[in-house]
């Protein structure tokens, strides 16, 4: 044989040697301390000397012939394994045994105290009380081993308790005020400002009721003092408190305040809430991103009330569905008319100018108008998106011809306005609008700039006929303007603007012209680059001006009435197309025609 397989079976032998020692230690070191389990360790320990034995002897044998190497080594090891497999069955074996006694060690008390009340009236029965108590005696003394545990378990996890206890209890003790009237404690409060909250409330808790209210008086006792702070009370807590102490008649029910403002208490809530989501209802649409929201703070607060201050639920239903007087303006801007305001706010046109009188004579940008005189008690505010389309104006753009004279014009492309959608959030108030923030822009057509062609060769300027001298005075006129052209009425071409101080109204050739209002013909003849033009003065520093007409059919001096033919359409004087530029002059100045029109 080789000295390299002599090596190898010598480390093997050594090998199985040192297993069998470390399996014996840790059977050994089983602390279940019982007989079987150090009879097992010692089996295992012989059983391992045999095993080692086996091994060296095979080991020799190997060494001494190499003839009987495979029969006698597989021999050897197959009787080493089944013994050391015999020694830890037997060993693991009586661990379990070991074990299971000790379960059985445990729970034997637990099972004897289930049975336990029933044995002791089994003895109560036949002996009577002595030999119940002795039963349980005896019980006690043959297991305090068992109680002893159980205690030594259970008196550590006691104390982690008490202790939680006690320091929970020191984290829940504040520092509050001890409130005290004519010796009767109040309550305890953190701030004096709670008492003088609750003192108020107080007050609006006693408004219904008579002029006497001595019995709510008090000279409260302050002190400080630790108390655990689930005792300290809050605003309605104290005044509860307080009208405890009066010698008033008292009742649970439920207080109505809007913004901070007590109107009552009831009993029932029912038809307040049903009052309050129904006004809200109202004034729902379902449109996207809509809220609904009364304008005042509206609060039911449980708490005591006096009886007096209890009011039937039909009085509650008076108050909250009636109105209240209050002046609801609207402020004019550019673009408005008297027609145009009552249909922005939603009423009769009759009842605008009823509320407004002389809006039809004088309505000016900035100008303040009225629109409503009473607003509901429960103001609602709604805001919702909107999304809407309207028109972008036109640019004009203006080429000089020196070739032509002064007053030619010649419109070489139309103009055309545009369209944008806008999405805005509107805020109404009771259903008036109150405010409009635009929040996005979207161009849908781009407007067509309009293309004219003036003349720019000088002419004489002349008007034929008398001029007469206009009017001053204040600028008011007691009567209304009416729409100064004939036939279909025709349409505005331009609108008022700061650099077009009128309004064109296009139509057909020859169309009559009517005085807007009645009064005296000023002017009467060709009018500088206004062509053929009458101006007619309605007092007061009031006048009206109809230019670029065909003809005319008044003159200077001329009394006019409201409605009488005074011209005929045209083209004449710094005009492309037919049509009437009217302005309304007011001592001096020009204003938009279409804030006076009827």
């Amino acid at each position: 044989m080789s000295w390299q397989a002599k090596e190898r079976l010598s480390s093997a032998a050594k090998n199985v040697n040192a297993a069998i020692r470390r399996l014996v230690n840790k059977v050994r070191q089983n602390e279940t301390g019982s007989e079987a389990v150090k009879a097992a360790a010692v089996f295992a320990k012989k059983a391992g000397g045999q095993a080692a034995v086996f091994c060296e002897y095979t080991g020799n044998a190997v060494v001494e012939s190499t003839s009987d190497l495979r029969a006698a080594a597989g021999k050897s090891i197959t009787k080493a394994a089944g013994t050391v497999r015999k020694a830890v069955c037997q060993a693991g074996k009586a661990t379990k045994a070991a074990a299971c006694r000790r379960c059985k060690i445990l729970h034997t008390p637990f099972v004897k105290m289930y049975h336990a009340p029933k044995q002791f009236v089994e003895h109560f029965r036949h002996g009577g009380a002595s030999e119940a108590f002795s039963y349980v005696y005896c019980g006690i003394r043959n297991n305090h081993s068992f109680f002893g545990t159980i205690f030594n378990y259970a008196a550590p996890v006691l104390g982690v308790v008490v202790l939680f206890n006690v320091v929970t209890a020191a984290m829940n003790v504040t520092y509050a005020l001890d409130i005290t009237a004519d010796g009767q404690h109040v309550g305890y409060v953190t701030d004096e400002a709670v008492l003088t909250e609750a003192q108020d409330m107080l007050r609006q808790r006693i408004i219904r009721t008579a002029d006497d209210t001595s019995n709510f008086e008090m000279n409260p006792e302050i002190s400080v003092v630790a108390v655990n702070a689930d005792l300290v009370s809050d605003v309605d807590d104290m005044t509860d408190n307080l009208i405890r102490m009066s010698n008033e008649d008292i009742s649970e029910a439920q207080g109505l305040y809007i913004d901070g403002d007590f109107y009552g208490a009831v009993t029932d809530t029912a038809l307040i809430e049903n009052i309050l989501y129904k006004t809200l209802d109202s004034y729902r649409t379902g449109a996207e991103n809509e809220t609904v929201s009364f304008v005042k703070d509206i609060e039911l607060r449980q708490g005591l009330y006096l009886t007096d201050s209890i009011v039937s639920s039909e009085e509650m239903e008076n108050l909250l569905l009636s109105n209240q007087e209050a002046e609801i303006t609207y402020t004019v801007v550019e673009g408005d008319s008297p027609i145009l305001i009552a249909d922005k706010n939603g009423i009769p046109y009759s009842e605008f100018k009823a509320l407004n009188p002389g809006i039809e004579e004088t309505c000016l940008i900035g100008q303040q108008t009225l629109i409503a005189t009473e607003k509901p008690f429960l103001s609602v505010k709604v805001t919702r998106e909107e999304t809407y389309t309207e028109d972008i104006a036109y640019e004009t753009e203006t080429t000089e011809d020196n070739s032509q004279y002064e007053g030619y014009t010649k419109t070489v492309q139309e103009g055309q306005n545009g369209v944008r959608e806008i999405t805005a959030s509107v805020e109404y108030v009771d259903g008036y609008e109150t405010s409009r923030e635009v929040l996005s822009t979207e161009v849908l057509q781009e407007p067509v700039t309009e293309k004219i062609v003036k003349g720019t060769k000088q002419k004489v300027s002349y008007s034929t006929g008398k001029v007469l001298s206009a009017s001053s005075g204040s600028g008011s006129y007691g009567g209304s303007f009416i729409w100064p052209v004939g036939g279909n009425g025709g349409y505005i071409s331009c609108y008022y603007s700061s650099g077009h101080k009128a309004i064109d109204i296009a139509n057909s050739y020859g169309t009559n012209i009517y005085a807007s209002a009645s009064g005296t013909v000023i002017l009467a003849g060709w009018y500088s680059t206004y062509g053929k033009a009458v101006i007619i003065d309605h007092g007061n520093g009031v006048q009206t001006l109809y230019a670029h007409n065909s003809s005319l059919n008044v003159s200077v001096g001329q009394y006019v009435s409201q409605g009488q033919v005074i011209a005929a359409m045209g083209s004449t004087g710094y005009s492309t197309g037919n049509h009437c530029h009217f302005e309304i002059r007011i001592n001096g100045g020009r204003y938009n025609p279409l804030n006076y029109l009827n």
